[in-house]
């Protein structure tokens, strides 16, 4: 425990922007601005809040922001769906922007943040498959049980509206995804990368491919947004006040 306070002391006199940040986030301004949509917060209050998982409610606005508000056609992709929470926001979101639907691909062997927090890794699929029925949201989501590696030798062709990598966490299992997944956007596709903040390897990995990301790019929260250029006002105006 005092470690962990060490920590946090160091993290606050070397980068006071987390300072901020991390307020930012406690506070959740966008909420008390009402920039998170109506439907968002009945969404929060009881599908969402009843699933585990690794996100802050600010997370969990923006997949679902980008999922309904993204502009043209295209699926949504998601790499690394856990027990499904990103996944249900994602597919209300494509729900009620009446888009395509969301295709998620996890081998459901474990979870580097659980390794991390509890020393092991177990399956994560029956707790999945229940998450996203319970939710109702089953018939908006196509699931593969396999790693995203396979998943792109098999893929269909289908373009993608909103691409969001969440897999592995280490260098070389996010600089494939990038590489695999990246060149299937939509000229209006959009990419989100958790993670960018908490971990080396994925900072790396995003910094080495930002050449071939689209090239209008930002911090969000904790993660890495690029696209290609201005998003929707929805989503500008949320981005406004930092999180994470």
């Amino acid at each position: 425990m005092l470690d962990r306070v060490s920590q946090r002391v160091r993290q606050a006199v070397h980068h006071p922007t987390w300072v901020f940040s991390a307020v930012n986030t406690r506070l959740q301004w966008q909420r008390l601005l009402r920039l998170e949509p109506a439907e968002f917060a009945a969404l929060a209050a009881g599908p969402l809040r009843r699933i585990e998982g690794w996100r802050f409610r600010q997370d969990l606005t923006l997949l679902y922001l980008l999922a309904r508000d993204v502009q043209g056609p295209g699926v949504t992709v998601e790499i690394g769906s856990y027990k499904g929470l990103a996944t249900t926001a994602l597919a209300f979101g494509v729900r009620d922007g009446r888009n395509e639907n969301v295709h998620t691909v996890d081998p459901h062997t474990g979870d580097r943040q659980d390794l991390e927090a509890r020393g092991e890794q177990s399956s994560s699929e029956a707790a999945f498959r229940h998450n996203i029925e319970q939710s109702g949201v089953a018939d908006l989501v196509v699931s593969y049980t396999m790693t995203s590696d396979q998943l792109a030798t098999r893929w269909g062709g289908d373009r993608i509206r909103v691409l969001f990598v969440d897999g592995w966490h280490s260098y070389e299992a996010v600089a494939s995804d990038l590489r695999n997944w990246v060149p299937l956007l939509t000229p209006d596709g959009v990419v989100l990368i958790d993670d960018y903040r908490n971990y080396d390897d994925v900072r790396r990995a995003v910094d080495d491919a930002r050449g071939f990301l689209p090239n209008h790019q930002r911090r969000a929260g904790r993660m890495w947004l690029a696209a290609p250029g201005p998003l929707p006002r929805s989503i500008e105006q949320f981005l406004r006040i930092p999180w994470g």
